[in-house]
């Protein structure tokens, strides 16, 4: 090797040539040299390219073309390199390669200009004696870009030098070395600091650049642009006036137009309208199809009614047009989901251009409230009726019952008049203090069709009073959510969650068919011998010595017999006979309940069942209480040992007299896996197999255990089979038939091509979470449980397959990132290291330490986890033990749960000089609690990324201290987590359409999200979901200040690509009602997919279409202040507090005490006035005299200002500042 003024000479082993070269900029990886170990040409084994301007460059010729970089060597000018990224040079191991000519490169000193690093761009390199060049775009989509890890100051590997700079344009933010210090210190007593396990190779590939100098403002943008025009829409028509209903109602099949100015109505095939307010009404005992709709725009009224119901056909599979599926336009109305399901357009492959909007969910996320809450509410509902019912009555005789009833008087908490359940009733009873007359409802669950015909007209005003409510309700709850959750993702992603579509074919009847045969076959057995014990015993009811009283299972039924009532012969000497129309003369009464009808239902979930078949605890007859459920009796000698296994004793009231009368004997209640205070109603229940198995639950029949198993076995189908049944299926053939104007019905075809629309709730509740009661509560494919191969009957039509994820750990990756917030350190705190870090095979994850500390394996460790994550405490993880491990007594689950509250959460302490609340400190998520604590206790908790606001049933302002602290939690950690699916589709439609893929929305359930999407297209929306997912991470990293990001969570684990739904792609989904395998899907990580080349790469050169196409340029952008520097204790600022949460020794924590008095004395007290600022109060009726509530003007802030020249109206522009109520100002949005 030589070195000269001209450069520097490499030995090479080929012969070379001189070769011109376009300048291209990058960050290339490559390996080091264990030959050439100090040249300049590698740090760490890594060359950083520099700007390359014209010059020569030398390359083998023997090899094709290859990447061209440029690189800085240390202590030297910048210089040429012509590199073939080691593929001629270099094994796989990094050796150079040896050839038996020796030669060399020349590196010359560079001389051209700068310029600037990108993405996007590349040199493409020729060789003078190659005949055909190969594409060096296809060449670099084949292989991942070389780049350069990085890693944290904790060991942990973030993203690699090249996306690093394309998702944090604006450069690295370290840490202080002081919050570094301790985040190792807290890491060292936890025993995890250097145990770092993820040494993957830095991935980097080519990124569609951010829209935006922050992934704020690149989501904000996304959001804005994906939002349009529905946003303008919704806003427009929550202003806008609606006409007075019609006089009179047309009969006539189809759409009818109402003209307000007067002209006669005209019947027309769909409204062309950009806004409708809509109803459906179903004649829901006969078919799930309408019979009759209203609908209201601005400027008309609309009535639809079904050719089956005049009449006018025999087939009710009627479906209703609502107009071009190409044209922009909302649909509001409640739980809007109900009536998306039955129009036709929405029956296609291909999704509308139609936003619906659900005033159902708008309430929820505003004023709905948690579960807890639910009794308090209905009580609190049921005395304000009361007292309205005696408002109406005579004034003495109203004043004199209010006092004499007590419960009138009792005290409610403020957040209950803040709140109100979901149906349209109680919604529009709490807006608009309006009552609703509901009564017509139960019309359509009664009636005939030639009844409704008779009521036509009053039914058709009913549906449309509903329509009229339901625009009052919106132009109340749309201005509210957007005042709550203002970050336009909030309503972005509402549009594609309430759009969803599930596609069947005929495998859906099948499904069915053999799901309910199976069942009926399972259960068959099990109730023949039970029924053969009924008989078995109503035959003691003829025993002259009544045997039946001396046993102790059958004493316990109703014996009581009606004696045969005679009537004399007919004849003289003709013997007396019974008497006609006695129902069983002579059988006992337990006998005789049995027979509903003229069959007798007995069923392993029948009462008497358990004492059919005898069943026994320890070899104690089960007894039945009426109030504490199954219990079992024993002797005075034994309660010593059960009350030592802590099992509930329990006493008597006069509802079991003779249980209270028995003085001699005590009862014990059957354990149940919600806790002491929940009753056993079935022993037969599957919870209870593990009893019978290890012998503590008992029978003298052999297949009592065959019942019990069969009743797990059909218990998801058994629970499921009408929500399953009930499916509305519509076929291709239906959807054909309604678009060509054929009324009559058709022959069905054997197969067939269909789809279900999930009635989602986009928002259903107080968290934002979407909710659906079958598809978004399907149980996995488990093969002893009928039915549960459910998901796996949705199956992708021909050409198309479903590209979906699992978002890995989604919401304890977000609570352990809170804490890391702390130290501004990807795992800077214990659970945050385990999250990203841990492996199950070292015993390093959180799972693992949770199962070890506990005595049980990992899965049953991940709902303590998970529990505990959302603020369940104690008393919920000593329950759960105990259900997980009977043999425990009381005494001992709760020492273990709590030595498990103290390693994980740590010692509640109070010590007002260090934090004025009580803190958490010593556990390896004692950072994670205290800040969701601190986001639970802010007068205005909204979520740390979006900014969502908490419902304000859960305000802390209208809830008592300490009150609902658990649900608060649980709400800022699921809000968040609904947030980062908020993200993730939104980014989805952006890439989408960028890319011009064909592709939609199928389902999502919690954490797992799933697209239809077009064969020839499936690696790229792969490929867009890993990007989406990199984007979503960033931005929640970004959000809590750290502006980096570790690879290990960055990308998805796996992106699963498969012709049906189900959790895994290699689940067989063998069940007992379905025995044939489903073959396997693909599964790809990011370097799988990466491997896919040119299939997966999303090309910069597309050109989107023009109508669909993202138009960001002209969106405007504000930066917002984070939710993270709003909460109290700034982690620079309160060095004290880290270091009191870290330690767990209490003279540790005195000497931190001590040390800050030192530094800051406390003052002399004091007494001043604080003005708090209040938390918004969100527009409901409480706050202005009942029954005027205010326009949607007044509570957007401003008159309302539109164009539809303009592509975003001129409407406020809310101020996200987090300290503050939200302020209004004339802007976009």
């Amino acid at each position: 090797m030589l070195a000269s003024d001209v450069g520097i000479f490499w030995p090479l082993d080929d012969a070379i040539e001189a070769q011109p070269c376009r300048g291209w900029a990058g960050d290339v990886e490559m390996p080091q040299s264990p030959r050439f170990p100090n040249w300049g040409l590698w740090t760490n084994g890594v060359a950083r390219c520099a700007a390359l301007g014209e010059g020569q460059l030398l390359m083998p010729a023997a090899t094709g073309p290859e990447a061209v970089i440029g690189c800085p060597v240390k202590g030297s000018p910048v210089l040429h390199v012509a590199a073939t990224l080691m593929r001629a040079f270099c094994s796989a191991a990094g050796q150079i390669q040896r050839a038996p000519v020796a030669s060399f490169v020349r590196l010359a000193r560079h001389r051209g200009r700068r310029i600037a690093w990108g993405a996007q761009s590349r040199c493409l390199a020729t060789v003078a004696n190659s005949a055909e060049p190969k594409d060096l775009k296809t060449l670099a989509c084949k292989t991942p870009l070389p780049s350069t890890a990085r890693h944290n100051e904790v060991g942990v590997q973030q993203l690699s030098e090249y996306i690093f700079k394309r998702i944090f344009p604006q450069g690295p933010n370290p840490p202080p070395k002081e919050l570094v210090e301790l985040a190792q210190d807290h890491l060292t007593r936890h025993d995890l600091l250097g145990k770092n396990t993820d040494n993957s190779d830095p991935i980097a590939f080519e990124l569609p650049e951010l829209k935006g100098t922050t992934l704020d403002e690149h989501f904000h943008k996304l959001g804005t642009d994906c939002a349009e025009p529905y946003l303008r829409f919704a806003k427009e028509f929550a202003c806008a006036s609606i006409p007075l209903k019609p006089k009179q109602w047309v009969r006539q099949s189809g759409w009818t137009k109402y003209y307000p100015d007067g002209q006669p109505p005209e019947k027309v095939a769909a409204p062309d309208e950009e806004m409708l307010c809509f109803d459906v009404e179903t004649l829901w005992q006969q078919h799930p199809f309408a019979v009759m709709a209203c609908a209201v725009s601005p400027t008309a009224w609309y009535s639809w009614l079904s050719p089956w119901l005049l009449g006018e056909t025999e087939n009710n599979r009627q479906l209703i047009p609502i107009g071009d599926p190409t044209k922009d336009r909302i649909v509001v109305g409640h739980h809007i989901g109900y009536d998306r399901a039955r129009i036709l357009e929405e029956y296609d492959l291909k999704q509308t251009r139609t936003g619906f909007l659900d005033t159902m969910s708008l309430h929820v996320a505003v004023n709905g409230m948690c579960s807890r809450q639910r009794p308090t509410w209905h009580k609190y509902k049921k005395n304000r009726e009361e007292r309205e019912r005696i408002a109406n009555k005579d004034p003495d005789q109203g004043i004199i019952e209010i006092l004499s009833n007590r419960t009138m008087h009792d005290e409610v908490e403020p957040w209950v008049e803040k709140s109100s359940i979901n149906s349209l009733r109680d919604v529009a009873k709490f807006h608009l203090n309006v009552t609703i007359d509901k009564s017509a409802r139960d019309d359509f669950g009664e009636l005939s069709r030639e009844e409704v015909l008779e009521k036509l007209d009053e039914l058709l005003e009913y549906c449309a009073a509903d329509v009229s409510t339901t625009h009052q309700v919106y132009s109340i709850v749309l201005p509210n959510f957007l005042n709550v959750c203002q970050h336009p993702v909030s309503f972005a992603a509402l549009r594609h969650l309430s759009s969803v579509i599930l596609p069947v074919n005929e495998s859906w009847n099948a499904y069915i068919a053999n799901a309910d045969a199976t069942y009926h076959k399972l259960s068959a057995s099990v109730e023949e011998r039970l029924k053969g014990l009924a008989e078995k015993a109503a035959e003691l009811n003829d025993d002259p010595e009544a045997s039946w009283k001396n046993d102790p299972w059958l004493r316990q039924l109703d014996w009581t017999t009606k004696p045969i009532r005679m009537v004399k012969g007919k004849r003289k000497g003709e013997k007396d006979r019974p008497a006609a129309n006695q129902k069983m003369p002579g059988k006992p009464k337990w006998y005789k309940d049995l027979f509903t009808k003229n069959v007798m239902n007995l069923t392993v979930r029948t009462r008497i069942a358990p004492l059919l078949l005898r069943l026994a605890w320890d070899g104690h007859p089960l007894i039945w209480s009426n109030k504490y459920g199954w219990v079992f009796r024993i002797s005075p000698d034994d309660v010593a040992t059960y009350r030592a296994k802590q099992m509930s004793e329990v006493v008597f009231d006069d509802s079991d007299p003779a249980l209270r009368d028995d003085w001699g004997h005590s009862y014990f209640k059957l354990p149940h896996k919600d806790g002491p205070t929940a009753r056993c109603a079935n022993p037969l229940a599957k919870g209870y197999l593990n009893y019978f198995e290890n012998g503590t639950l008992s029978s003298e029949y052999e297949y009592a255990k065959e019942a019990l198993e069969m009743n797990a076995s059909c218990s998801y189908w058994i629970s499921a089979r009408g929500r399953i049944m009930s499916q509305m299926v519509v076929t291709e053939h239906d959807v054909s038939a309604a678009t060509a104007g054929i009324t009559e019905a058709q022959e069905a075809p054997e197969k067939f091509q269909g789809f279900i629309l999930p009635q989602v709730i986009p928002m259903g509740t107080i968290t934002r979470r979407a909710v659906e009661k079958t598809w978004l509560t399907a149980s996995n494919a488990k093969k002893n449980r009928v039915g549960s191969e459910l998901k796996s009957m949705i199956k992708a039509p021909d050409g198309y397959c479903f590209v979906g994820a699992d978002v890995d750990s989604e919401e304890l990756w977000i609570a352990s990132l809170v804490g890391d917030a702390t130290f501004k350190i990807h795992g800077g705190n214990a659970i945050g290291f385990m999250t990203l870090e841990g492996t199950k095979a070292a015993g390093t994850d959180l799972h693992s330490r949770t199962a070890a500390i506990l005595g049980i394996n990992r899965n049953q460790a991940k709902v303590f986890n998970y529990g505990r994550i959302y603020g369940a405490g104690l008393k919920f993880a000593a329950t759960l033990l105990k259900q997980f491990n009977p043999k425990l007594s009381d005494s001992e689950t709760l020492e273990i749960a709590k030595k498990l509250y103290a390693n994980t959460k740590g010692t509640r302490t109070s010590r007002k000089t260090i934090n004025k609340h009580p803190f958490w400190r010593g556990g390896t998520e004692s950072f994670v609690f205290n800040k969701l604590e601190q986001f639970a206790d802010q007068d205005w908790a909204r979520t740390p990324v979006l900014a969502a606001g908490i419902t304000q049933a859960l305000m802390s302002r209208f809830v008592s201290k300490g009150s609902f602290l658990p649900s608060r939690i649980n709400w800022a950690i699921q809000s968040s987590g609904v947030d980062y699916l908020h993200l993730l589709i939104v980014s989805m439609d952006y890439l989408i359409r960028r890319y011009n893929l064909d592709a939609r929305l199928a389902i999502t359930v919690h954490d797992e999200i799933r697209y239809l999407v077009k064969d020839e297209h499936k690696y790229k929306t792969a490929m867009a979901l890993q990007i989406a997912n990199l984007w979503t991470r960033a931005m929640f990293a970004q959000q809590v200040g750290i502006d980096d990001l570790p690879q290990s969570c960055a990308f998805f684990s796996a992106v699963d690509i498969d012709h049906v739904l189900r959790k895994e792609v290699d689940m067989d989904c063998i069940t007992p009602s379905h025995q044939t395998p489903i073959p396997h899907g693909e599964s790809l990580d990011i370097q799988t997919l990466l491997s896919k080349g040119s299939e997966a790469r999303l090309d910069p050169s597309t050109v989107p279409n023009p109508r669909l196409a993202p138009k960001l340029d002209d969106i405007p952008y504000e930066p917002r202040t984070p939710v993270m520097r709003t909460l109290q204790g700034h982690s620079e600022d309160n060095i004290a507090f880290i270091k009191a949460q870290i330690t767990d020794d209490d003279q540790e924590l005195l000497n931190i005490v001590k040390d800050l008095r030192k530094v800051n004395p406390p003052p002399k007290t004091q007494t001043k006035t604080v003005l708090l600022k209040s938390p918004p109060d969100y527009g409901n009726s409480y706050g202005m005299p009942l029954g005027t509530p205010r326009p949607p003007s007044e509570a957007f802030g401003f008159g309302y200002q539109a164009s539809k020249s303009q592509r975003n109206i001129t409407w406020p522009k809310h101020s996200v500042d987090v300290n503050s109520k939200p302020s209004v100002s004339t802007g976009s949005f």
